[in-house]
């Protein structure tokens, strides 16, 4: 390699670098940054390093023409070297992130323009995603100016290369870059590369997060192999992230960027000569930042470090730099006792540097052991104490407002105004009104009409019509005029306005000059607290929204992460952010300080640029002292930490919605909140559609969402009449409160009969509907479920509770027609005393309503499932009146039925129907009634957020609807790249988790419209699908998880996967509607084993290998039970008629175990198994899905008459079963051994849900472990994981890896090892109450009593459902609980430990209290009498608890 000494300035080095690797080259402002040799050059056409002419720009704008400049060349992919000052850093934030999003290898060479070296604009833009590398020195400056550049196109990552642009001419070893030979050949493969590449990225779109897709980790690997080549090529210099020098053994360390001035280390070196224990590190990389790089670079001696900030201008109370340093003791790379760190914030101003006795000082003071931030010349700014220290004063406790005013201040200076800043700003409650929005927006007004005046005395003056001026000074004015509202423009033509007024004489000019304030264009803001967010219209937010005016507003929410748990429920916080967006017209932004400050700086900017009203929402967590001082970290990283939770788990998502911008919606963070989602999905479409059932809004809780709500309905009901005009029909209105759905089916029944019968009906739920709008319908019919004691369903309670306050005349309902339809189940309340409390809620209602002067048309209806036809012997009573009293009950209606599932399915062409055009509609986040049947078949379940019904229902929102989809796992057996890939699904398209199912399935949560087709093609990229995965086919077949136990094990492992390809239905609609297969015009599908209309309903495949019945084969409706001779499969026992599914209230259905069918050879059993589900499918009821499945089928005409089907079919007799044997249902945990040597780890996971929380690192455990892992991944039946085939050299680092995520099974309970519970709410439609979230914290509580009684360790089964579909399979347990309402549940005891027989129930309708008093007794006498080896459920049985129960015909008796 050629070198020579050459003597260069900083400018000049770095314009060698930068022209010679680059084919634009772009200056921001002059050419001061670097010298007028690349003008030169590119003039006279000097080719680069790569033979090619360099071109030379210049833009002044670094905000649009830099952005623009930097866009085409992007486009042409053209390499780019910038040049600017840092001080215009800040204002270049929206091109960085162009250059990222479109992976340009560009570099921004950027210089510090003064002695004193602050950085403070440098680490303003720290968070944009580019990379950042920092030099000192001239020769620095060449070399990393070298490196910048090629880690730039290695990583495809833009780089912002800092250094000290006033080094004045000095002796350096300069470098052609053509004489690397090695580099410039490698870097020319990836200029080819890069420039061959397909068009840059599009503008982002909606969702779009940037940075999710950049591998930071590889990056970090990339830039330091840079470094290490480079110290190959430049002999004498050795560059690396993270520089140290100083004593080996060092105790004291001092820590700075790369930009401070060398002094540093000579200082540090002669105190290390002399003895000292010290030591510096210099960053050279500081984005990305490397913990372990960092650790790596320290002495392990270090006991205390001083991490020195050169920046002046810091927003925050903590240097970046220092939470960098402090974060890294928090990682696993530093293994002891962390230093004490302390911030040394350096303001020397502008002329000075840092020398040798600033660093005596630090070392000094650091050297005290004391608390609090080290100033050097400079005022004491408030710090924070070491890492090691947990004592705190009042003195510490920050005031939370401070970085964002210090940012406004920062980016706007003069230009400023602020309104609403109080010391009781943020938590405390003050009714002083200067805490109102309101108030804020009035001081602005005021403002603004002043400057308004004053525009038009500035328009007079200009035009002529206040006296006479000079012709100069009329132009300037009118060019103020038109560029008034922009901030850069306003000032320029101001200050040529301001210098001409001073020489006119005219008395207008002269008012005119002494305003000349005015002039700038100001930037209002008002800062609001807490107290803000609870009740928008009072607290004035709502009139700053409405206000069209140009007033920017930040809110600031001081609530932790880590306390929202304790807030009070009854007094929430409005999502600000949702509402101004559905206003319409208003900037909004959701931002955090310590988790991205780029991004408040861009927002800030925005929002202040916009022209019209704008939101900061601005998370600030409050730490508080008792909190802080029970804590063992330090206060910034509690703040960081609360910072980064809030925003990981998407409390407070960060995003941008910019009204004027085609695509409006910015998502900064990695997940956004489920109303936000909704929100967006509909985001274009938020004109109101109407139709002939106009949804009315709901009643707001504060007096101006009332009034938004007037505006809605008013509009609603003026399109409505004007639709119906010409119509002479009645109208009603049909409202229902509905928990568990019934009473809202049979509303929408109503309703749809009132059309047939000539009525104008439309129907909503109870809570849609404010208590004055009641008086404005002529008849309205409520259809009513009863809750709990007499309570009413959750979207019911609002209303209500308006009807019950009310009085005859705030009602004024005299005029109004009403009838009450009431639901309940008299079974539930057997006692005299509580007789009222059945079908309470209906009655109160209509008593209520009767009171206030409604008009009754019937008498109170009421619905009992206790009576022959459950409801609907009452129901055809009552209706019958209902039709009488409306005057159509002589109406012919079509005796024709609702359409059957059946006929959905035969009319759906083979399940596609209208799914292909429903996936299209982005109107609704929902598909149509008929799809959602049919997408089940596709493994496709819609569902919506309960969480959420009931308050998007007062919104007047539809439901905040997302998909739940199933993935087939025959066997539940994965590879581990399967099980990446449904991590990466799970993370881009659904809620952050996996689920593994209670049938060996994944399954995935909130998955949108909008991403379902590529969610469905993501899994079948993996070699996975959904078909069958639901619907009223077979599903996943499931079978003992371990194939490589034994040969036996594989055998059935493998026979489990015949039958799943064997009974997956054959129609190409799911290829062509998801993975976009083209429909052949000339084929016809044909289901040769299904038929048009498929099943009567699901059909369940389980298949066991004795003495384990993990998979619950009895619960199935068809079971094959391995029978094993001499360690051979030699065929099945073959099981007919399981299921699990009843309906509350309905003794005619039941749960019910499968009975042994016959013996089938191996040879025997496809065909018989094929033949049972043919008999289901041609005998089977399908006129009344409750009775349709097989277990009925058989129940009605007998196991002989199923028996001599079969036979029939099969053309010869079956075999009498063979004997086997159970001992248990449950898995096996921890590690055990293949019958191949190799290793398995059953892992518990809580009800089957892999996710990440502070807690708990589950997800990203397992992901960590599949990218290393060399078997598979094994569900089990029990929604645990087996971590299987582990190689016995892997063992080792599999056991490590499960430790270090602490993820090990622990001490967990013998109840707990065996509970399992479905998802139920709160996405679950037919969910009644909690079940998932809700079984382990009642098993904990269980748990104390089993400790009580020394049986902790017992293994009993507990299982829990949110409704009697049994999905979790509770009717089998020993311990089972069946949701009834929220909070109430039927209690079941007696199931076979092994899952061979039925439990029956014990007591109906019990809370948490009653169980646990009903369960303690029990327990206790369990505890005492059992026998040895004697199962819980046996027990509950020989004592006479309850009956034992093997037959589902007897489950209710």
């Amino acid at each position: 390699m050629a070198s020579s000494k050459q003597s260069f300035d900083a400018k000049t080095a770095i314009s060698y670098i930068g022209y010679d690797l680059a084919d634009v080259n772009i200056f921001v402002g002059n050419q001061a940054v670097a010298g007028d040799l690349i003008p030169q050059w590119a003039e006279s056409k000097a080719k680069n390093a790569f033979g090619h002419p360099g071109t030379s720009k210049t833009v002044y704008n670094p905000k649009a023409d830099l952005y623009s400049t930097v866009a085409a060349a992007t486009a042409q992919r053209q390499l780019i070297s910038a040049y600017t000052p840092s001080s215009e850093l800040i204002s270049a934030i929206p091109t960085l992130s162009k250059l990222l999003a479109d992976r340009s290898p560009a570099v921004v060479h950027t210089a510090l323009l003064n002695r004193y070296g602050d950085s403070s604009d440098v680490m303003a833009v720290r968070q944009t995603g580019v990379s950042i590398l920092a030099s000192n020195s001239v020769q620095e400056a060449q070399d990393i100016a070298l490196a910048s550049h090629i880690a730039a196109l290695r990583t495809q990552i833009p780089a912002i290369h800092v250094f000290n642009g006033l080094n004045t001419t000095t002796d350096i070893h300069s470098v052609q870059f053509s004489d690397l030979k090695h580099l410039s050949t490698t870097q020319l493969q990836h200029v080819n590369a890069y420039k061959q590449h397909s068009e840059p990225a599009a503008e982002p779109k909606l969702y779009a997060a940037p940075l999710a897709n950049i591998d930071y980790a590889d990056a970090i690997a990339s830039i330091d192999s840079v470094f290490t080549e480079l110290r190959t090529a430049l002999p004498g210099r050795k560059y690396s992230l993270f520089e140290y020098s100083g004593a080996s053994d060092a105790t004291s360390v001092i820590v700075l960027i790369g930009s401070a001035p060398s002094s540093v280390e000579d200082h540090i070196h002669h105190l290390a000569q002399s003895g000292h224990k010290v030591g510096v590190v210099r960053v050279r990389v500081y984005r990305p930042w490397s913990d372990a790089h960092f650790i790596a670079a320290l002495p392990k001696t270090t006991k205390r470090i001083a991490v020195v900030e050169l920046a002046q201008h810091l927003a925050t109370n903590w240097g970046p730099l220092f939470l960098d340093v402090a974060s890294a003791f928090q990682s696993d790379s530093w293994t002891a006792e962390p230093p004490a760190i302390r911030e040394a914030r350096v303001h020397l101003g502008e002329s000075k540097q840092l020398q040798g006795s600033n660093i005596d000082y630090i070392l000094r003071e650091l050297q005290k052991d004391e608390h609090g931030v080290i100033a050097v010349e400079g005022a004491v700014v408030r710090g924070v104490p070491p890492l090691d220290s947990v004592a705190l004063s009042a003195e510490l406790d920050l005031d939370v407002e401070q970085p964002y005013l210090k940012m406004l201040h920062q980016l706007f200076g003069d230009r400023l105004s602020i309104a609403n800043v109080s010391e009781q700003n943020s938590a405390a409650p003050t009714q002083s009104p200067t805490a109102s929005a309101e108030y804020g927006l009035g001081l602005h007004i005021a403002q603004i009409q002043q400057r308004s005046r004053f525009v038009d005395q500035v328009s007079s003056l200009a035009n002529g019509k206040a006296g006479a001026i000079s012709s100069k000074l009329a132009d300037a004015l009118k060019n103020w005029l038109q560029s008034r509202d922009n901030a850069d423009q306003a000032k320029e033509h101001a200050d040529a306005a301001i210098a001409l007024l001073a020489a006119e004489t005219n008395p207008v000019a002269k008012e005119v000059l002494a305003q000349k304030d005015q002039f700038a264009k100001p930037a209002r803001w008002i800062v609001g607290g807490d107290l803000l967010w609870y009740d928008i219209g009072s607290s004035g937010v709502h009139h700053v929204i409405s206000s069209k005016e140009n007033v920017n507003m930040i809110l600031l929410d001081t609530q932790p992460y880590s306390e929202k748990a304790q807030e009070n429920q009854d007094r929430r916080k409005k999502d600000i952010g949702l509402y101004a967006m559905t206003y319409g017209g208003v900037y909004v932004a959701s931002v955090s300080v310590y988790a991205s400050y780029a991004q408040v700086l861009r927002a800030l900017a925005e929002a202040e640029a916009y022209p019209g009203p704008s939101v900061v929402l601005a998370y600030a967590p409050r730490i508080t002292v008792p909190n802080y001082q029970r804590s063992t970290i330090s206060k910034p990283l509690a703040i960081l930490k609360e910072s980064k939770l809030a925003i990981d788990s998407g409390y407070w998502p960060l995003y941008r919605w910019n009204p004027a911008l085609k695509e409006p919606f910015a998502l900064d963070s990695a997940k956004v909140k489920a109303e936000l989602h909704s929100f967006l999905e509909r985001e274009n479409h938020l004109a109101l559609v109407l139709d002939s059932e106009p949804q009315i809004a709901p009643e707001f809780a504060a007096t101006v969402e009332r009034e938004l709500r007037g505006v809605m309905e008013a509009k609603i009901q003026e399109s409505y009449k004007l639709m119906l005009g010409s119509l002479n029909s009645k109208p009603v209105l049909v409202l229902y409160g509905s928990d568990g759905g019934n009473a809202e089916k049979l509303a929408k029944k109503l309703s749809s009969e009132a059309k047939q019968r000539g009525l104008r009906s439309r129907v909503a739920v109870m809570d849609a509907l404010a208590v004055d709008d009641l008086q404005k319908e002529e008849n309205i019919v409520f259809v009513v479920s009863t809750a709990g004691q007499g309570e009413f369903p959750s979207n019911a309670k609002e209303l209500w509770k308006s009807i019950a306050a009310a009085t005859p005349d705030e009602a004024n309902i005299g005029a109004v027609n009403f009838s009450v339809f009431s639901m309940g189940d008299r079974h539930y309340w057997p006692l005299p005393e509580d007789a009222h409390y059945f079908a309470k809620a209906g009655k109160d209602l209509y008593a209520k309503l009767l009171g206030l002067g409604g008009q009754p048309l019937t008498p109170v209806g009421l619905g009992d499932d206790q009576d022959p036809d459950g409801y609907f012997t009452g129901y055809n009573q009552w209706v019958a009146e209902l039709w009488k009293s409306l005057g159509v009950d002589n109406i012919e209606v079509s005796a024709s039925a609702a359409p059957s599932a059946d006929d959905f399915k035969e009319a759906s062409n083979y399940l596609r129907g209208t799914i292909a055009e429903g996936l299209v509609d982005t109107s609704t986040g929902a598909l149509s009634e008929p799809d959602t049947l049919l997408t089940k078949f596709h493994g496709i379940y819609q569902q919506d957020d309960r969480d959420l019904r009931d308050e998007r229902a007062r919104q007047g929102l539809e439901k905040a609807f997302s998909f739940m989809i199933r993935v087939r796992v025959p066997g539940g057996v994965a590879t581990p790249a399967q099980w990446l890939a449904m991590d990466t699904i799970a993370g881009t398209h659904a809620n952050d988790t996996i689920k593994i199912t209670t049938r060996q399935a994944f399954q995935f949560h909130g998955v949108i419209k909008k991403n379902l087709k590529q969610t469905i093609q993501d899994i079948n990229h993996a070699l996975m699908d959904t078909i069958a995965a639901c619907g009223d086919v077979n599903r996943n077949v499931m079978c003992n998880p371990n194939p490589l136990q034994s040969q036996v094990h594989h055998d059935v492992y493998e026979f489990s996967k015949t039958l799943s390809a064997y009974f997956t239905p054959n129609t190409s609609a799911y290829h062509e509607i998801w993975l976009d297969k083209k429909l052949v015009a000339t084929s016809e599908d044909a289901e040769p084993i299904y038929g048009k209309t498929y099943l009567p309903r699901k059909f369940k495949i389980a298949i066991a290998v004795p003495p384990s019945n993990d998979v619950d084969v009895l619960a199935h409706d068809l079971g094959f039970i391995a029978i094993i001779e001499n360690d051979k499969l030699i065929g099945f026992n073959i099981t007919v008629g399981g299921g699990m599914g009843m309906t509350h209230g309905n003794k005619k259905t039941y749960p019910n175990l499968a009975r042994p069918l016959c013996f089938a050879p191996l040879s025997e059993a496809l065909d018989i198994g094929e033949k049972v589900l043919t008999v289901q499918r041609d005998h089977g009821d399908r006129t009344n899905r409750k009775h349709a499945r097989l277990k009925y089928t058989i129940d009605d005409r007998g196991l002989d008459w199923f028996r001599s089907q079969i036979e029939e079919r099969v053309g010869y007799k079956l075999q009498a079963p063979k004997p086997y044997n159970f001992t248990s249902n449950g898995d096996v945990y921890g590690w055990t051994r293949n019958a191949n040597g190799r290793w398995n780890y059953t892992l518990y996971v809580e009800n089957g849900r892999v996710k990440d929380t502070p807690d708990l690192r589950m997800r990203t455990a397992l992901r960590e472990i599949a990218k290393i892992h060399r078997g598979d991944f094994r569900l089990t039946p029990n929604q645990h994981l087996v971590i299987a085939n582990i190689p016995e050299s892997d063992k080792a680092l599999i056991a490590a890896l499960l430790k270090d995520y602490k993820i090990e099974n622990g001490n967990l309970s013998g109840m707990m090892m065996n509970s399992m519970a479905c998802v139920a709410l709160p996405t679950c439609g037919l969910a009644m109450a909690e079940s998932e979230r809700y079984l382990p914290e009642l098993v904990t509580k269980i748990e104390k009593i089993l400790e009580e009684n020394g049986l902790r360790d017992d293994a009993i089964t507990v299982r829990m459902t949110g409704c009697p579909n049994g999905c979790a399979r509770p009717a089998i347990a020993e311990l089972g609980f069946i949701g009834k309402a929220p909070g109430v549940y039927n209690m079941y005891l007696g199931g076979g430990f092994a899952g061979e027989r039925l439990s029956k129930i014990y007591k109906e309708s019990l809370n948490e209290e009653e169980i646990l008093c009903e369960l303690r007794p029990i327990v206790k006498r369990y505890a005492l009498e059992r026998r040895t080896g004697e199962h819980f459920g046996d027990f509950v049985i020989r004592a006479g608890i309850v009956k034992a129960t093997r037959n589902g015909m007897d489950f209710h008796d």
